[in-house]
């Protein structure tokens, strides 16, 4: 008797899962149709000529700050392991 409810609850869990697997492919597929049709390739016309050369200008500008930081962390880090080798060299001798 026990294992009897036990198969008949992996059976009811199986087909559960199976309609939840149906309705998410189905929300997937709607979403992606959504994505599709508001996807904008063009500059909105709100925006001046002015205001993108600004916006591109501070996104170099961040983008060159992103860069010397990232070169900080890897001297630093660079630096660091190797004062590490040659402490432990010398410790080791």
């Amino acid at each position: 008797m026990g294992t009897l409810g036990c198969i008949h609850d992996m059976m009811r869990r199986d087909k559960e899962n199976r309609e939840l697997r149906q309705r998410s492919r189905e929300r997937m597929k709607e979403t992606r149709r959504r994505m599709g049709e508001c996807r904008h390739t063009e500059i909105p016309p709100t925006l001046s000529v002015e205001k993108l050369e600004k916006i591109k200008k501070q996104t170099q500008e961040k983008e060159q700050a992103d860069r010397k930081q990232t070169f900080r962390i890897t001297l630093y880090v660079g630096l660091i392991a190797l004062f590490l080798i040659l402490l432990s060299g010398i410790f080791l001798r």
